[in-house]
């Protein structure tokens, strides 16, 4: 695998999903790593018959999002975001997915192999010591380590990364999440790809690792990765400026 499309929050809008398969049809990536955020945040003040609502419309989002990566019958690496909840509800209709459509993947707490490359994936927001799948996804730095220790001793030389928040530093800035930034100081990645709002989207070398934040594909944003390149050409921004 050399050529990837890098994308995230769809942020609960239908021309959101149409404008991911546009890409891949236009693209035609050897990969879709997508970093969560499916889902709209619910509202503070939702009332009980607004919150039923929003639920019905994520359950038809979830199901054609699922649909929409199958059908471009393309490698798809996916894991939740924060408000991707309920997480089991997320999960099942992953699994659901991966059954009719054999490219179709949930790397959360998972790894694959496609090829020359493995891929993994710890979704949601992480936190120091607290899981939970409602009403936010979190992860917890126990759990991702532990799940990661697959991917660490994965055979394949090529390891691509997927996380629900962007590290300390250029894209994170001084609010980045420390625990993403420790996971891929110890698992060296080639590649990391991390959600986030477009406004910080962008690319950060360290070490070897290259960590790009696409932006949202609800703002038309995302990220095409190119192996084929020099390394400072690699990484293609898609979109309008932030």
């Amino acid at each position: 695998m050399r050529t990837f499309l890098a994308c995230s929050g769809i942020d609960g809008q239908q021309k959101a999903i149409d404008k991911l398969e546009t890409l891949v049809r236009q693209r035609h990536p050897d990969a879709i790593l997508f970093a969560g955020g499916l889902f709209a945040p619910p509202q503070s003040d939702e009332s009980p018959a607004a919150a039923a609502e929003r639920r019905h419309r994520d359950v038809q989002l979830l199901e054609q999002f699922f649909a929409t990566l199958g059908a471009t019958r393309t490698v798809a690496a996916v894991i939740p975001g924060p408000t991707d909840s309920p997480l089991r509800a997320f999960l099942m209709a992953g699994i659901n997915a991966r059954s009719q459509s054999p490219g179709v993947h949930l790397v959360h707490c998972t790894i694959i192999t496609a090829r020359d490359v493995v891929i993994s994936g710890v979704g949601g927001e992480l936190t120091e010591v607290e899981d939970s799948g409602e009403p936010m996804v979190r992860s917890s730095r126990t759990t991702a380590e532990y799940f990661l220790q697959a991917f660490d001793t994965a055979a394949e030389s090529e390891k691509i990364l997927l996380l629900g928040s962007a590290p300390k530093g250029v894209l994170g800035g001084s609010t980045g999440n420390p625990v993403a930034g420790d996971l891929i100081d110890t698992y060296h990645p080639k590649l990391c790809v991390v959600a986030g709002p477009s406004e910080g989207r962008g690319v950060e070398q360290v070490a070897h690792t290259t960590i790009v934040q696409p932006g949202s594909l609800a703002t038309g944003s995302a990220a095409w990765i190119d192996w084929n390149r020099d390394i400072d050409e690699q990484v293609e921004m898609i979109g309008p400026p932030a």
